[in-house]
């Protein structure tokens, strides 16, 4: 009995190079697609990231210069301005100033206790207590006749000012403890022979 001898697995057959030729060809695109569709989508995001973050960093700094537009510019001063104005026109348009101070509570202040006064044709005078008040004013003093200028329509208006303690009744002023105890005192002579009786101090 003769045996037929056992073939061994015959080897998977070779490509030729046609063939090998055609698959490189074939997946050449792909990798093309591929990578083309990942450089738009990666371009894609990078440019809206970009846009995004340029609006952001364009906000802020648009908001201020909407709101400075929006300022009204101030009336020039007209030098030719000559209109005459009474104590009480003086009056009404001080109290707006002063209001206009309100966030400013030192020079408020003074504005609301030390108006000015009319001595004749354009001249203001303003009376103070002391010179930390008159350098004070000083200071606003271009301000102030900017406004009144303005708002009362006389390019001529002048301001002085003049340091004063004494009232018109002719009564000092008490601010300090012993400013009072001084006024008091004057007043009723027994306060000053009860504070050595009772070796009492001002506080």
């Amino acid at each position: 009995m003769t045996v037929g001898k056992v073939q061994p697995n015959a080897p998977a057959a070779k490509k030729t190079s046609h063939q090998q030729n055609i698959g490189v060809k074939s997946a050449v695109p792909k990798a093309k697609a591929s990578a083309s569709a990942g450089v738009k989508a990666g371009g894609g995001l990078k440019s809206i990231s970009l846009k995004n973050l340029a609006q952001k960093v364009q906000q802020p700094t648009n908001a201020p210069k909407q709101a400075k537009s929006e300022k009204k510019p101030e009336e020039p001063i007209d030098p030719t301005w000559n209109e005459v104005f009474s104590q009480e026109k003086l009056d009404e348009e001080w109290r707006r100033f002063t209001r206009l101070h309100d966030k400013q509570p030192r020079i408020h202040t003074i504005y609301k206790n030390h108006p000015p006064q009319l001595t004749g044709g354009s001249s203001l005078l303003i009376k103070v207590r002391n010179k930390t008040q008159e350098y004070e004013l000083n200071k606003e003093r271009s301000s102030i006749l900017s406004f009144l200028r303005r708002s009362l329509k006389n390019a001529k208006i002048d301001l002085s000012f003049e340091i004063s303690q004494e009232e018109e009744t002719g009564e000092r002023k008490a601010f300090t403890v012993a400013d009072k105890y001084k006024v008091m005192s004057e007043k009723n002579p027994a306060l000053l022979l009860m504070r050595k009786a009772f070796n009492l101090d001002l506080e």
